[in-house]
């Protein structure tokens, strides 16, 4: 069985072979789409960049089969050893970060994620040299893969001093707010978040009565402003006079607004245990051919209910409100939109969102606050929840 040192040494080579599979001919589409996706232009000039980018395509990018390029590398090369193809497939757990050096320890690298505040032990297979330009309180914006029970440096690594700690901070709180996911890798920062949630819904309850509020268009930008507001004083009544005091000087940030939602003539407001806070747009035409059927002979409902499925932006979480305020009901109108008329609510509604709404399941539910850690606070511009 291959040593940590056994893998490192033959990852070089892998990688190599790994990157020029994926630059075949038949992967050509896929890479465009993929910078399109990521908003990189046609021709990426920054080398740093492209390599940054071609490590995340062969890595984590879905194909349209909806594996990645390194598995179908891996598949493509039955004469690998066992033990080389677990480490290809590990390195789809891909840690991206703004990294804070805090030592070595013979040929590794100790570093700390600014973001998830957990301690990684580095190796590198340009060898233990390259550490020498990575000391002590500097800062590594990399990508780590995963090699035995330690982690690989995957693409480039820009390296700052520790002169521009404000700089790391910075960017650190930013990618945290940006990509929350990479956030709770730490189990202790996972429970955090649902706690935070847990908090912020019971205060959403308080004010509103209950979790789920339906207002008109006009009406939500000011109810969620008061509501926002009486959140702030909550949350400050709670803090240390000392702490109460620096977070009263910064101003409560301004809800981003979608205008479709203020033009619509109702705005569902959900605050799920699971889900967070949702907005949902004209909601009250769903709401009423779930409580009516028969309206679904009427164009604008039918309409509504059907872009209801089909959009992406809008997750099952409101079929599932309504069809249990009465599943027979909802059975109903699902046999008359459908033409199914077996269809029960009870049996099928599951299997209905899961065809629909495939991708709501293809992620693992994640809170929506982001524990961001003491140390980036300061450096926060924007509200740590969605």
């Amino acid at each position: 069985m291959s040593t940590t040192a056994d893998l490192v040494a033959c990852s070089g080579d892998l990688k190599r072979e790994l990157v020029r599979y994926a630059q075949h001919p038949r992967y050509r589409r896929a890479l465009r789409e993929a910078m399109v996706a990521r908003d990189l232009p046609s021709t990426v000039s920054d080398e740093q960049q492209w390599i940054m980018f071609l490590d995340y395509f062969v890595l984590q990018h879905r194909l349209h089969n909806g594996k990645t390029v390194v598995e179908q590398f891996v598949a493509a090369r039955p004469d690998l050893p066992e033990d080389e193809r677990d480490l290809l497939l590990g390195w789809r757990d891909v840690v991206e970060g703004i990294f804070e050096v805090k030592g070595r320890d013979g040929d590794t690298l100790l570093v700390e994620n600014l973001i998830d505040d957990l301690t990684y032990r580095v190796r590198s297979n340009m060898g233990a040299a390259v550490f020498g330009r990575m000391p002590r309180r500097s800062f590594l914006i990399t990508r780590l893969v995963p090699i035995g029970e330690d982690w690989l440096i995957s693409g480039m690594t820009n390296v700052l001093p520790g002169s521009q700690r404000d700089q790391a901070y910075e960017a650190a709180a930013d990618v945290a707010l940006r990509q929350p996911a990479l956030i709770f890798r730490n189990p202790d920062k996972l429970a955090r978040g649902w706690e935070l949630q847990r908090a912020e819904r019971e205060r959403f309850v308080r004010f509103f009565g209950t979790d789920l509020v339906v207002l008109p268009g006009e009406q939500f930008a000011d109810q969620m402003r008061q509501y926002q507001e009486y959140s702030r004083k909550e949350i400050l009544a709670a803090l240390p006079a000392a702490d109460r005091a620096r977070r009263a000087e910064t101003p409560t940030p301004e809800l981003a607004t979608d205008p479709y939602l203020l033009e619509s003539e109702t705005v569902a407001v959900i605050f799920d245990e699971i889900e967070g806070l949702n907005f949902y747009a004209e909601f009250g035409l769903v709401e009423a051919v779930f409580a009516d059927p028969s309206l679904l002979r009427r164009r604008l409902y039918k309409q509504r209910l059907i872009e209801y499925l089909d959009d992406d932006s809008v997750s099952p979480l409101p079929f599932r409100r309504l069809a249990d305020r009465d599943p027979d009901r909802a059975s109903m109108l699902f046999q008359k939109l459908l033409r199914r008329p077996g269809f029960d609510w009870r049996r099928d509604g599951e299997n209905l969102l899961r065809e629909r709404k495939a991708w709501f399941y293809d992620r693992p539910p994640r809170p929506s606050f982001s524990p961001i850690s003491d140390r980036l606070a300061g450096y926060v511009t924007t509200p740590a929840s969605k």
